[in-house]
């Protein structure tokens, strides 16, 4: 028994690397686009039978690649990580064995680079995560020197450049001592030019979806426009009519930050899953929270679906909460207990929305019903509903301090989106005023907001003075988060 697997092994490492070609050629590029739409059986099938017949073409590991990464980032199971880490070394074996005049090698060589970086950040493997992202990029670098009228090469470059752009300025150094620079701005550049070619060129067609994918992750994410984010996205629509549970992914968070959450909720529904298609489960997480923000609540039903299917980790105590709200919208307290309890016991912390369960849970407080309904509301773009929560509670429905900060803070916000900013700035500066001395989020996301508006109304003067108390707040929850925005801001002032 022993032998024989000794002897499987052999052939599989032979098989790997002793690649003297990579034949990206168009039966590659169509299984490329199948596994990006995340139906896997007919590329596996196609792999099989490549291997079989032509071993020394490294395009067939390349497309066996991205199967095993997706499998290991979207189910987070030990089994398809291990699957992608234990045979990495014999994949990037196999790339460098082609002759030095590819650039698919280099290519395919960063790429894997950067996936197993992206998939150890979620297992908090930081340490060999930074050592492979710094070697990712060198590699899409050289592969770009050695090959700059390679077009695909802008997919890695695009993504690095943007995402080193976006490191906050007390970290800069940390990316330069890597070697590693780049802007958003070129970043977005690069990732343009690569949708234009994918568009017209009939040979890069296959890396359409994906481009457009990248090119709204970086106008939404790092770029904070919406508007750009949005018109990305109606092109996408219109360019490509089966853009599958991915495609759908990104248009409905697109839609989401647009405050499209009718025609996010729609997008989701419409995604038709087959019996090819590999489950992507946080679908269902994400549909049911569109739902409860309406206060749907058969939303449950899409969390269950998420956890009965989902085998990781990520958003599991978040569904769990998400349950017990519902329970507690439903007058069941005992079932919010029971749904915030399993909560502390599966799942991880990794996600901000499964942090914020966890603090839920330990705190023992069941939520005021009426700022629970209240933000939902907000949450799902209904700020008349909203408000009406809140005007219509009883006398001394707000007697704790958390409520009265989170009562006045989320006035401020309704009217701050409802654009009534002098009422906004009112309530925000009771939240501070009241909430600076707590632990609490509220005080010092008042601030920040507050220094926003005056920003945006051009008095900069008073938006340096509360970007300055933003920052003056410490030990409060989300102090990172709401740091680095409040920074940002003083940044932009100061340049003015």
């Amino acid at each position: 028994m022993r032998r024989t697997l000794l002897i499987g092994i052999l052939i599989c490492c032979s098989q790997l690397v002793t690649a003297t070609t990579f034949d990206f050629n168009k039966e590659c590029r169509e299984h490329y686009q199948e596994i990006f739409n995340l139906q896997f059986q007919k590329a596996e099938k196609f792999i099989a039978t490549q291997k079989a017949s032509q071993p020394v073409n490294a395009a067939v590991f390349y497309l066996e690649q991205q199967i095993l990464f997706y499998k290991a980032f979207i189910s987070e199971e030990d089994a398809d990580f291990l699957k992608f880490r234990s045979e990495f070394d014999l994949r990037h074996d196999a790339y460098n064995s082609v002759p030095g005049g590819n650039p698919w090698a280099g290519y395919a060589t960063s790429e894997m680079y950067l996936q197993s970086a992206i998939l150890k950040l979620k297992r908090k493997e930081y340490l060999t995560a930074g050592y492979q992202l710094r070697k990712s990029y060198k590699i899409a670098v050289s592969n770009q020197e050695k090959f700059p009228a390679f077009i695909p090469n802008l997919k890695t470059l695009g993504f690095f450049h943007a995402v080193i752009g976006a490191v906050p300025d007390n970290y800069v150094w940390l990316a330069n001592l890597a070697g590693m620079h780049g802007t958003i701005k070129q970043g977005a550049s690069e990732l343009t030019k690569l949708v234009e070619a994918a568009k017209t060129d009939n040979d890069l067609h296959f890396l359409l979806a994906e481009s457009y994918f990248l090119r709204i992750f970086i106008a939404s994410h790092f770029e904070k426009d919406p508007e750009l984010a949005m018109k990305l996205t109606d092109e996408l629509v219109a360019q490509i009519s089966d853009y599958g549970p991915l495609g759908a992914f990104i248009i409905a968070n697109t839609c989401i930050s647009k405050g499209l959450f009718d025609r996010a909720l729609t997008t989701l529904q419409q995604v038709k899953a087959t019996s090819q298609q590999y489950p992507l489960f946080y679908l269902d997480y994400l549909t049911g929270i569109l739902k409860l923000n309406k206060l749907q609540l058969d939303a449950q039903k899409d969390f269950q679906r998420f956890l009965d299917g989902f085998k990781g980790n990520s958003f599991v105590k978040a569904a769990h909460q998400k349950i017990g709200w519902i329970h507690l919208l439903q007058k069941d307290t005992t079932g919010y207990r029971q749904a915030l309890a399993v909560a502390l016991k599966k799942g991880n912390d990794f996600t901000d929305e499964d942090k914020q369960a966890v603090k839920e849970a330990q705190t023992g407080i069941i939520p005021n019903i009426y700022l629970l309904r209240s933000r939902l509301y907000f949450d799902g773009g209904n700020y008349a509903s909203s408000l009406t929560e809140l005007a219509g509670a009883p006398a001394g429905s707000f007697n704790r301090l958390q409520d009265q900060l989170e009562y006045t803070y989320r006035l401020a916000r309704i009217f701050d989106k409802k654009g009534q900013k002098t009422k906004a700035l009112h309530y925000y500066g009771q939240t501070y005023e009241n909430g600076s001395s707590t632990t609490y989020y509220f005080a010092a996301n008042a601030a920040l907001l507050s220094a926003i508006i005056y920003e945006e109304q051009k008095k900069n003067k008073e938006a340096i003075e509360w970007y300055k108390k933003c920052l003056a707040l410490r030990n409060h929850e989300y102090q990172n988060s709401i740091d680095q925005k409040a920074e940002a801001g003083l940044n932009r002032l100061n340049a003015k």
